[in-house]
C-alpha cells in the first residue's frame, strides 16, 4: 500500500513491503513528486517503528523526581487535563504552551492548535519551523503575502539557471538534488553559494565559497551590481512592486569591493553570478538552513526575495523563490496554524476580522494577541508552567543544550507525546505513546505545497495511539471541565473535512477521494480546481496586490572567533541521518553512519597535529563534545562542521542561543570553538 515518506520535505511516495511485522523492502511508484526514485533514507530508513526504543504505554510521575510508572490511558489523560486546568486557573493561559510537530499529520497539527486556542485560550503555539524556516516565512510573508515555495518541483526541468544558497541539497533533499543535477547535465547552469564543497558545489557552474554568515552581504552586492549594470526588470518592478526606492538606497555600501572583503569571494565571481541570474529569464532560487539559521536569517532570506523581485523572477514558470523544507510536514504544520501569530491558512491572529471569523467557526472567544515563539517559551520558564509537547525533542534540537536542560528541569509540568524515547523524555511528567506514520491515516504537505495521503499499514504496538486520537481525547476532557464546545472526531478524514471548511480558499477542493491518486497542491479552492502550481502569476497576496521590497541589512555574527576559540563551528546534516537522529539512528541507517565525525580542514588539522580519525574535543563557551576528526577540504580553513544527529556527542551543546530579531530563530551556523586533541 502506498504512503508518504516520513523524512524530508520532498514527500516521496513509498510502498513499504511488510512481512511478519517488519519492513523488508521499499518500492516507489512512478508518480510525483519522486517518480519512482528514493534516497537512502526512504529506501533503508523506514524500519524505525520497530525499534526497541518505542514508547508502548502511558507513563506518569507521581511527583517531580519520582520514577515514571506505567498508567492507563484514562489515568494519564485525566492527569494531563487536571494539571493543565490547574495552571489555567492559577496562572492564566499565557502560562501554557502547546507545540505540535512537523512530523505529525495535517490533521494532528490542526487539532493541537485548535485545542490550545479554543480550550486553553492561548496562542503559545509553535513547532520546529521556528528552528528551520521561520526566517523564510517572515521574509516571504511580509513581501509576497505567502510563506511557501512559489514554484512546483515540476518546474525544475524548465529551469535554465539554479541559484542554490545555503543548501546541501545532495544530502538533505537527495531526490530534488538529482532532479537539479539532471537539468544541469542537460545544459542548465547552477550558481552555488556555500562555505562547504558539497555535492551541489561539485556540480555547479559557479561556486561562491562565502565565509559563514556573510551571505546577505553577497546577495545585496549582487543586487547593487545588477542595478548599476541596468540589468534589472524595470517594467516588472514598476508594475508589481512597492518600496523600491527606499530599498535601493539601502544598498549604497554593498559594493563589489566591500563584498569581496567581507565574504572572501572574489569580486569578479560576484559580478558574474549577478549577471547570470539577472539575464536568465527562467532562474529559480533554492535555499535552506544555511540562509535561515542565523541572527540575520530573515535579512538573508529577504535579500533573496529582493533579488528575485528586482529581476522579475516571481510568478513565472521555471523561476521563483523556493525554500526547501526540511521535515516531512513542516509546510503543512505552518499551513494548519501551528504558529503563534497565525490561524490555519496563515490568517493573522492580530487581525480582528480574522479572529471574528474563527470565533464564529469554532464557537468560542479567542485571545487577541499573538503568543510566544518556541524559543521564547523556553526562556519564559518558569513563568510558563506547562508545555504539551507533540513529537519534538528540544533537548537535541534547541541551541545551548545545557541551558535547555536547566529550563526543562525548572518547568513544573511537561507532557511528552512521541513514538520513541529521546533526549527530552527523561524530563517528562507524563509520556503519551504515539503511533508512527505506518500506523495511522492522514495527510502530509510536502515542500512544494502538495497534499498527500498517509495510510495505515499496521496496528500500533502496545497501547500506542495516533496523535489525533490522543489530542481529541484530551480535548474532550478539557471541554467537559470548561463547558466549551469540542467536536468528537471518529477518524482523520472527519478532521480534514473541518479543515476544508475552515480554510476553503486554501484546501477547500482537496478531498480524501481526490488524494487516492496523486497528491493535490494548494491553493485549491474547488473540487474541479487542479491545484495551483506557480503562485503570484498576476498579483501578490498583499493588501495592495504588489510585492514589497524591504532593506536587508548585514550584521556580523553574534559570536566570532577569538584567541581562545579561533575556529568557526557550523552545524548541519549528513546523507544517512535526519535531524535529531531519533528516527534514522533507530533504523538500519545507523549501521552506515554510526558515530559523530567533525569535518576539519587539512591546514587546521596540520597545525593541531590531527590525523584523520583521531579523537578530538570540540569546545565552545558553552560546553564540549568528543568526536572523530574527518580531515577534509570540503570545509574551509578556519571552519569546523558538525552534524547534530548524535545524542552522545550533541553538536547543540556547543551552539549559542542568540536569536534573529524578527523570526527568533537561533544562530546554529556560526559559533566560536576550538579543537583539543584527545588522548
Amino acid at each position: 500500500m502506498r504512503t508518504t515518506c516520513p523524512y524530508c520535505g520532498v514527500g516521496c511516495q513509498v510502498e513499504p513491503e511488510i512481512r511478519e511485522g517488519r519492513v523488508v523492502r521499499v518500492l516507489a511508484p512512478d508518480i510525483p513528486p519522486n517518480h519512482g526514485t528514493l534516497c537512502v533514507k526512504g529506501r533503508f530508513g523506514l524500519d524505525f517503528p520497530f525499534s526497541g526504543k518505542r514508547l508502548l504505554y502511558p507513563m506518569v510521575r507521581d511527583k517531580k523526581g519520582a520514577p515514571l510508572r506505567r498508567a492507563s490511558w484514562e489515568e494519564a489523560l485525566d492527569l494531563v487535563a487536571k494539571r493543565l486546568l490547574q495552571v489555567l486557573e492559577q496562572a492564566g493561559p499565557e502560562a501554557i504552551a502547546v507545540f505540535p510537530s512537523a512530523k505529525t499529520t495535517n490533521e494532528e497539527v490542526y487539532l493541537a492548535q485548535k485545542l490550545a486556542r479554543t480550550l486553553l485560550s492561548t496562542h503559545n503555539v509553535d513547532h520546529c519551523s521556528r528552528l528551520c524556516h521561520s526566517s523564510s516565512t517572515a521574509a516571504l510573508s511580509r513581501s509576497l503575502g505567502g510563506a511557501s515555495m512559489t514554484n512546483p518541483l515540476e518546474d525544475i526541468p524548465k529551469t535554465d539557471l539554479f541559484l542554490v544558497v545555503g543548501s546541501n541539497t545532495t544530502e538533505t533533499h537527495p531526490v530534488i538534488a538529482a532532479m537539479i543535477k539532471k537539468r544541469v547535465r542537460q545544459g542548465a547552469r547552477m550558481i552555488v553559494v556555500d562555505p562547504r564543497y558539497t555535492g551541489m558545489a561539485e556540480a555547479a557552474t559557479l561556486w561562491l565559497r562565502v565565509r559563514p554568515g556573510t551571505d546577505v552581504f553577497l546577495l545585496n552586492a549582487m543586487a547593487r551590481h545588477i542595478l548599476e549594470e541596468g540589468l534589472w526588470d524595470r517594467p516588472y518592478v514598476e508594475a508589481r512592486t512597492e518600496g523600491f526606492e527606499a530599498w535601493r538606497a539601502s544598498l549604497e555600501g554593498y559594493t563589489l569591493e566591500a563584498a569581496q572583503e567581507v565574504t572572501g569571494v572574489p569580486k569578479e565571481k560576484i559580478a558574474e553570478a549577478a549577471r547570470l541570474y539577472a539575464t536568465t529569464e527562467r532562474a529559480g532560487a533554492y535555499w535552506a538552513m544555511g540562509v535561515t539559521q542565523h541572527t540575520k536569517g530573515t535579512a538573508t532570506a529577504q535579500a533573496l526575495v529582493n533579488l528575485a523581485l528586482l529581476t522579475g523572477k516571481v510568478g513565472k514558470e521555471g523561476a521563483g523563490l523556493n525554500p526547501l523544507r526540511g521535515q516531512n510536514n513542516v509546510q503543512g504544520a505552518g499551513d494548519m496554524g501551528g504558529l503563534p501569530d497565525v490561524y490555519p491558512g496563515y490568517l493573522k491572529v492580530a487581525e480582528e476580522a480574522v479572529r471574528r471569523r474563527f470565533e464564529a467557526f469554532w464557537g468560542v472567544p479567542l485571545p487577541e494577541t499573538p503568543g510566544l515563539r518556541m524559543t521564547e517559551v523556553f526562556e519564559a520558564i518558569p513563568k510558563v508552567q506547562a508545555i504539551y509537547l507533540v513529537g519534538e525533542d528540544p533537548v537535541t534540537s534547541e541551541p545551548y543544550q545545557d541551558h535547555v536542560k536547566a529550563k526543562l528541569q525548572a518547568l513544573p509540568f511537561l507532557v511528552v507525546q512521541d513514538i520513541l524515547e529521546n533526549e527530552t523524555t527523561p524530563f517528562a511528567d507524563v509520556i503519551l505513546p504515539a503511533a508512527s506514520f505506518l500506523e495511522k491515516d492522514g495527510t502530509f504537505t510536502n515542500t512544494d505545497r502538495r497534499v498527500q495521503r498517509v495510510r495505515k499499514l499496521l496496528d500500533p504496538p502496545g497501547e500506542a495511539r495516533p496523535d489525533w486520537w490522543i489530542t481529541e481525547e484530551l480535548g474532550r476532557r478539557l471541554a467537559r471541565a470548561l463547558g466549551r464546545p469540542w467536536r468528537e472526531y471518529p477518524d482523520p478524514e472527519s478532521v480534514w473535512e473541518e479543515i476544508r471548511r475552515a480554510v476553503p480558499e486554501m484546501v477547500g477542493g482537496i478531498s480524501y477521494a481526490r488524494l487516492e491518486g496523486e497528491g493535490v497542491r494548494w491553493p485549491c479552492p474547488e473540487e474541479d480546481h487542479p491545484g495551483e502550481g506557480v503562485l503570484f502569476r498576476e498579483r501578490f497576496n498583499t493588501p495592495t496586490g504588489r510585492a514589497r521590497f524591504f532593506p536587508a541589512p548585514y550584521a556580523p555574527p553574534a559570536e566570532t572567533p577569538s584567541q581562545d576559540f579561533p575556529l568557526t563551528l557550523s552545524t548541519g546534516r549528513v546523507l544517512f541521518h535526519w535531524h535529531g537522529g531519533t528516527l534514522s539512528r533507530n533504523s538500519r541507517l545507523n549501521e552506515a553512519y554510526p558515530e559523530m565525525r567533525v569535518e576539519v580542514n587539512p591546514q587546521d588539522a596540520k597545525r593541531l597535529g590531527l590525523e584523520d580519525g583521531d579523537p578530538v574535543y570540540v569546545v565552545s563557551h558553552r560546553g564540549r563534545i568528543l568526536a572523530k576528526a574527518w580531515v577534509t577540504d570540503r570545509t574551509p580553513e578556519g571552519v569546523v562542521y558538525a552534524p547534530f544527529h548524535f545524542a552522545e556527542a550533541p553538536a547543540n551543546r556547543l551552539t549559542l542561543n542568540a536569536l534573529d530579531p524578527v523570526s527568533r530563530i537561533p544562530e546554529y551556523k556560526v559559533s566560536a570553538v576550538r579543537l583539543e586533541k584527545a588522548d
